[in-house]
C-alpha cells in the first residue's frame, strides 16, 4: 500500500491541474483580443489640393475609373499560380508572393490587408475577434474621399471589423457567384469581393483533396468571366488571399503553403513586371491608396517595412512626378514619426521596429523564467524523492517523455503543433480528448509494467501534474493575462487550446487513481462476530 502522503499529494496536484488549464483555455479567445491595438503610431496624411485637383501636374493625375479588391479566402500560393485568370493579370501587371504575417487567420489578415498594420499591433488576434478595428482602414479613407465602397461576402465579418467602411454590404450564400452579384463597375467606386468557398472546402477536405482543387477551378472560372467585364485601361483590380491551407486542411501556423499567398495587381497605374519580388500583406492597403490617390492609412507599418515595394508596383509614367514625389515624402514622414515614437518608448531600439520586437520577445522569456526555474526545481525534488539513481532517472524520463510524446504525436497525427491543426473545432476537440485519454492510460500502464511500484507511480503522477500546471502558468507569465505585444510564436499561441483539453484529462485520470487508493486504504469495517451461544 502506498504511503498516504503521496496519495494526498496527488489529490492536491490534480485539482489545480484540472481547473487552471480549463480556466485559461476557455477564456483564451477573449484574452487574445486587443480592441484598441498595441503600440500604434498615428500619422495623419492627406493629398495636397493642387495635386488632387490636377491643377499643377503634367500629365494630370488620372485615377482609375473604379477599383476592385478580391480576397479569395483560403487560396494558397501554389494553387493561385495554377489559375489561368491570375495569369491574365500577370500578363497585364504583376503577381507577387505575399507573406500574410504572423497570424494566418481570416479576421486578423482582413485587418492587415485593410489597415497596413501587422496582427501583433492591430488588435485582431483570434478567429472569433469581431472588432471593430481601431486603426483607420482603406475603406474609411475611400469613403472620406467621396468614393462609393461596397462589399459582398458570405459572412458579415468585414462589416463587423470596419463598421464605418462600407456604403453597401451584401451577404450571399455559398452557391452564389459573388462576381455577378457585385455592383457594376462605375466611376469613383471601390468594391470588395470575398468568395469563401475555397476556404470552406479546405477546412472540410484539405488542400490535397480533389474537392479543394475543384473549388479553386470554380473561382478561376468565375474570375475569368469577371475580368471580361473590366477594361484594364480604366479599371484597377487586385486579387489576393488571407491564407492558404495545409494538405490536411487548416491554417494559423507559419507553414509556407499557409502563410504565403499570391497578390496580383493590374489596371491603370500598375507597372508590368514578369518577375516581381515578394510582398508583405501590410503593403496591400498602402499600394491601393497610392494607386487610387488616397491618403495612406494613418497607422500603417512604417519603419523596417516593405513600403519600397510600392515604387515597383506603380508605373511612374502613369503618374505626375509631383504626385509620386509627394507620396515618397509622405512615407518618409511616416517612418520618421515611427522612429521618433519608438525612441520615446525604448531608446535602445534606435527607432527600429525589429529591435523593438526583439526587446519585447526577450522580456517575455525573462517573465517566464521564474516559472521555468520552478519547473527545474520540481524535477530535482522528484529525483531526490526517489533516492536511488535508477528510479530517479525513470521518474524524470516518465515526466519529460510524456510531454515530448504528446507534442510529437500531435505533430504526426495532426500535421503540426499550431493552429493549423484545427481544421474543425469539434473534430479537434474530439480527437484531442481521445488522444489524451489513450496517451495518459498508456503512460500509466507502462509505468506499472516497468516499475511495478504504486507508490512511485503516485509520486511521478504528482510531478507530471505539477509540471503541466507550471507550463500552463508560464504562458500568462510570459505573454500576460491579456496577451500583450508581440504575439507568441505559433506553437505557443496554440498551447492554451491544447492544454485545456489534454491536461484536465491527464489530471482526471490521476485523480481517479488517487481516489482508488483512498478507498483501498479505508476498507469497509467488518461486522462484529455474533456472540457464541450460551
Amino acid at each position: 500500500m502506498p504511503p498516504r502522503p503521496r496519495i494526498w499529494l496527488l489529490l492536491a496536484c490534480c485539482a489545480p491541474g484540472i481547473g487552471l488549464p480549463l480556466a485559461l483555455g476557455l477564456n483564451y479567445g477573449a484574452r487574445l483580443s486587443a480592441p484598441a491595438g498595441l503600440y500604434t503610431v498615428h500619422v495623419d496624411d492627406h493629398i495636397p489640393d493642387p495635386i488632387s485637383q490636377h491643377s499643377l501636374a503634367s500629365p494630370p493625375l488620372r485615377r482609375p475609373r473604379g477599383a476592385t479588391l478580391v480576397v479569395v479566402d483560403g487560396l494558397g500560393l501554389a494553387e493561385a499560380r495554377s489559375m489561368s485568370a491570375l495569369a491574365r493579370l500577370q500578363a497585364h501587371g504583376q503577381c507577387r508572393d505575399t507573406d500574410v504575417g504572423s497570424l494566418p487567420l481570416s479576421r486578423p489578415v482582413y485587418a492587415v490587408l485593410s489597415t497596413g498594420l501587422e496582427a501583433d499591433r492591430n488588435g485582431v488576434r483570434g478567429p472569433d475577434d469581431s472588432g471593430p478595428v481601431a486603426a483607420p482602414s482603406i475603406w474609411e479613407l475611400a469613403r472620406a474621399a467621396g468614393m462609393s465602397v461596397s462589399a459582398i461576402s458570405e459572412l458579415p465579418w468585414w462589416g463587423e471589423l470596419f463598421v464605418r467602411g462600407f456604403d453597401r454590404y451584401v451577404t450571399a450564400d455559398r452557391a452564389s457567384n459573388y462576381f455577378t452579384l457585385a455592383p457594376p463597375a462605375s466611376p469613383r467606386q471601390l468594391r470588395l469581393i470575398h468568395p469563401l468557398y475555397v476556404d470552406e472546402t479546405g477546412h472540410e477536405f484539405g488542400a490535397a483533396s480533389p474537392q479543394y482543387h475543384a473549388a479553386v477551378d470554380r473561382v478561376d472560372r468565375e474570375l475569368d468571366t469577371f475580368f471580361d467585364t473590366l477594361d484594364l485601361q480604366h479599371d484597377l483590380v487586385i486579387v489576393t488571399a488571407d491564407h492558404g491551407h495545409t494538405l490536411r486542411g487548416g491554417h494559423g501556423g507559419r507553414q509556407d503553403r499557409v502563410a504565403h499567398v499570391l497578390t496580383c495587381f493590374a489596371g491603370p497605374g500598375v507597372r508590368h513586371l514578369d518577375t516581381p519580388g515578394p510582398l508583405h500583406a501590410t503593403s496591400v492597403a498602402p499600394a491601393l491608396a497610392l494607386l487610387l490617390a488616397l491618403p495612406f492609412p494613418a497607422e500603417m507599418r512604417a519603419g523596417d517595412d516593405d513600403l519600397e515595394t510600392l515604387w515597383d508596383i506603380v508605373d511612374p509614367a502613369a503618374f505626375p512626378p509631383d504626385y509620386l514625389d509627394d507620396r515618397r515624402r509622405s512615407i518618409d514622414r511616416f517612418r520618421a514619426a515611427n522612429q521618433a515614437q519608438l525612441r520615446r518608448w525604448l531608446p535602445a531600439s534606435d527607432g527600429s521596429w525589429d529591435r523593438f520586437y526583439a526587446h519585447h520577445r526577450a522580456r517575455q522569456l525573462r517573465n517566464a523564467s521564474p516559472v521555468l526555474t520552478a519547473l527545474a526545481v520540481l524535477l530535482a525534488v522528484q529525483a531526490r524523492s526517489h533516492r536511488r539513481p535508477r528510479p530517479a532517472l525513470f521518474g524524470l524520463a516518465f515526466v519529460v517523455l510524456f510531454y515530448l510524446a504528446l507534442y510529437s504525436i500531435q505533430v504526426v497525427l495532426r500535421g503540426s503543433f499550431d493552429l493549423s491543426s484545427i481544421a474543425h473545432r469539434e473534430d479537434f476537440i474530439g480527437f484531442t480528448l481521445t488522444f489524451a485519454i489513450l496517451s495518459t492510460t498508456a503512460a500509466v500502464g507502462l509505468h506499472l509494467l516497468v516499475r511495478r511500484d504504486l507508490s512511485a507511480l503516485l509520486l511521478d503522477l504528482g510531478v507530471l501534474s505539477l509540471a503541466g500546471t507550471l507550463l500552463t502558468l508560464a504562458h500568462p507569465a510570459a505573454f500576460g493575462w491579456q496577451l500583450g505585444f508581440p504575439l507568441p510564436p505559433p506553437n505557443l499561441l496554440f498551447f492554451p487550446y491544447f492544454a485545456a483539453l489534454v491536461l484536465p484529462v491527464a489530471n482526471g485520470l490521476g485523480l481517479l487513481i488517487a481516489l482508488a487508493c483512498v478507498v483501498r486504504a479505508h476498507p469497509r469495517r467488518r461486522s462484529p462476530p455474533s456472540p457464541a451461544p450460551c
